[in-house]
């Protein structure tokens, strides 16, 4: 079985040319560790088989990327404190929501069942961000990959959600896709405004479940999620989904920046590029 994980113009990258790198989630320079894509954990929650054959696609040019195994799909990234405390616990205690979930579909997500799904979704997505997106190579190709989640990511090492940050899920109609990983549309656009890198999207099929997260560099006036896609809150059930078909592409998720807003973070990051 091959499965394939859209994206939007992005390529893999799992090295980047910047050397010995900081952990994202608590900036600490020292000795990365591997963290795998999905989780066993997670994979015995939903049911899936690690041992699948997956292989990235670029939506725009049609190539396939290399076929490998689920489970040799990993990126060396956290350091060992992150991967093997906090990031390790989050793996276990997602995966026990996620299965008491979905094997008692009427019953709700729950406050802490929502934290804990919301947590993990963005701890994912800014993996997949430096494995898929090309977050190390943000200043070396801006127009092609988004914007670093990096403030974001050492909230959720901290236990808290951010409220510019939205979730979503869906019952899967179309097993094909594993992940997609990207960005979003943004709103207004013009040579002085935010471009699509201002939002970092990531979703997911896990087994029967589909998971959907936005995050934006800064707040945005309005955030649309796909249609067929509900927003997570903790009085979710899983019954409630409605069942969704079709592929991962972040660019379904629209982003609305009010045009000051846009203006002033757009300056900002101008002046980060040429280091003045």
């Amino acid at each position: 079985m091959t499965c394939i994980a859209p994206k939007s113009s992005i390529r893999t990258v799992v090295r980047g040319t910047l050397g010995r790198v900081n952990c994202p989630f608590c900036l600490e320079t020292s000795k990365t560790t591997k963290e795998h894509l999905f989780s066993q954990p997670i994979c015995d929650a939903v049911g899936i088989d690690r041992s699948m054959d997956v292989a990235s696609h670029d939506q725009n040019s049609g190539e396939l990327g290399p076929i490998v195994p689920l489970d040799q799909r990993s990126v060396r990234l956290p350091c060992e404190g992150c991967n093997s405390g906090w990031m390790n616990d989050l793996e276990v205690q997602t995966a026990r929501t996620i299965r008491r979930w979905m094997s008692k579909p009427n019953s709700p997500l729950g406050h802490s069942g929502y934290e804990g799904v919301m947590r993990w979704l963005i701890k994912t997505a800014v993996v997949l961000g430096f494995s898929e997106g090309g977050s190390r190579r943000f200043m070396e190709m801006p127009t092609d990959v988004a914007v670093p989640d990096i403030t974001t990511a050492k909230a959720v090492r901290k236990g808290v959600v951010p409220d510019h940050v939205k979730g979503g899920a869906a019952k899967v109609g179309d097993s094909r896709y594993v992940w997609g990983t990207g960005n979003g549309t943004v709103s207004p656009t013009g040579p002085d405004l935010l471009n699509s890198r201002a939002v970092n999207v990531t979703a997911l099929n896990l087994g029967q479940l589909q998971l959907w997260v936005a995050i934006p560099i800064v707040k945005p006036e309005r955030l649309d999620l796909p249609r067929g896609v509900t927003r997570l809150h903790p009085r979710v059930t899983f019954q409630s989904l409605p069942t969704r078909t079709g592929d991962l592409n972040p660019s379904l998720v629209n982003a609305t920046f009010s045009r000051a807003t846009s203006e002033a973070v757009f300056a900002a990051f101008d002046l980060l590029a040429t280091g003045t």
